[in-house]
């Protein structure tokens, strides 16, 4: 990523200018430029940040990714989004986390542990879900429901919901592309 679409990314994620009906297109425009993301669509308010460096931090995205209003995606473990995926409206993706089953009482003082999350070809994450960090797999065309926190891996066409995220059923797809 070059310098210069870095400070176009991270001038275009924090002006609220961005969000007025003239310059979305080029905020969208802006995204996909620094990302390397055809056809990605991004609403307003969406955040794409790795919260805390590491060796892993890095994220990539496929053709036509959308990106919902108040989305939040922390790539600090790395996050790899295939095509044609909908992170909607107010969904958190998070591959990072506090070691707190052993050492300090102060959970800020233990090792952040990083986790690497798939996100594979026409998964669709619901408004308001939230994907935690031992998540390392969404199949294809699986959804994670509205609401949703999803605290395990998601096979191929499986719909999650609740909270805890449970299998709901399967989705019979007779179409892939």
């Amino acid at each position: 990523m070059s310098s210069l679409s870095k400070t176009a990314y991270v001038i275009a994620r924090t002006l609220s200018a961005f969000g007025l009906p003239g310059l979305r297109g080029l905020r969208t425009r802006i995204y996909a430029w620094h990302f390397r993301a055809a056809g990605m669509s991004v609403s307003d308010r969406v955040m794409v940040v790795a919260a805390h460096r590491s060796d892993s931090a890095a994220i990539s995205f496929g053709r036509g990714v959308e990106l919902g209003a108040d989305s939040y995606i922390d790539y600090s473990g790395g996050v790899r989004i295939g095509d044609h995926v909908a992170v909607s409206e107010g969904a958190k993706l998070f591959t990072h986390n506090h070691a707190v089953r052993r050492g300090h009482a102060d959970w800020h003082r233990n090792p952040i542990e990083f986790s690497p999350l798939q996100i594979e070809d026409y998964a669709w994450i619901g408004a308001g879900a939230t994907v935690l960090p031992r998540v390392r797999r969404i199949g294809r065309g699986a959804i994670v429901g509205a609401g949703a926190v999803l605290a395990e891996d998601v096979p191929d066409f499986a719909v999650y919901a609740g909270n805890p995220a449970r299998e709901i059923f399967r989705r019979d797809i007779t179409e892939q592309d």
